[in-house]
């Protein structure tokens, strides 16, 4: 997957020192990201487990569980879109929201790359070209001439 387009329409290139200074307010949004997901998890399982039960039993209270677990599942989807986009305006991008993984639009050996932070990291130490997959993540090299 190229991400020419993304990188254009963020239009902000990330230095090392920029992005290692956006993540503590990076981290508070994949933590929060990350719990949404955990719950997700748990929602779905129960909505499955009502599927499932709802086929032996019918009636008025299994369709208010039913309504109140979509109800439930839904607005978790949208609070994890709603930190998406506030990631977006902050010039990053969220590749991969269960494992909390942020990317950041730079430009390395004068190519556009991602410099890449996953949650549970203490500061940046991976990037990717921008025309590899965001499972592609490498270590950083030596800095000196990447910019």
């Amino acid at each position: 997957m190229h991400d020419n387009q993304v990188t254009q329409r963020v239009a902000k290139y990330f230095t090392l020192a920029e992005a290692n200074a956006m993540l503590p307010l990076i981290k508070s949004i994949a933590a929060d990201i990350g719990a949404i997901f955990r719950s997700v998890t748990g929602r779905r399982s129960d909505l499955h487990r009502l599927l499932r039960r709802g086929s032996r039993s019918a009636g008025s209270q299994y369709d208010d569980e039913m309504a109140e677990s979509r109800a439930d599942l839904q607005e978790e989807y949208e609070r994890i879109w709603q930190f998406r986009e506030e990631l977006e305006s902050l010039g990053v991008l969220l590749r991969q929201p269960e494992a909390g993984l942020i990317e950041f639009p730079t430009l390395m050996f004068g190519q556009e790359a991602f410099l890449c932070w996953q949650l549970g990291d203490e500061q940046i130490q991976h990037w990717r070209p921008a025309d590899s997959s965001a499972s592609n993540r490498q270590p950083l090299p030596s800095l000196e001439n990447a910019n």
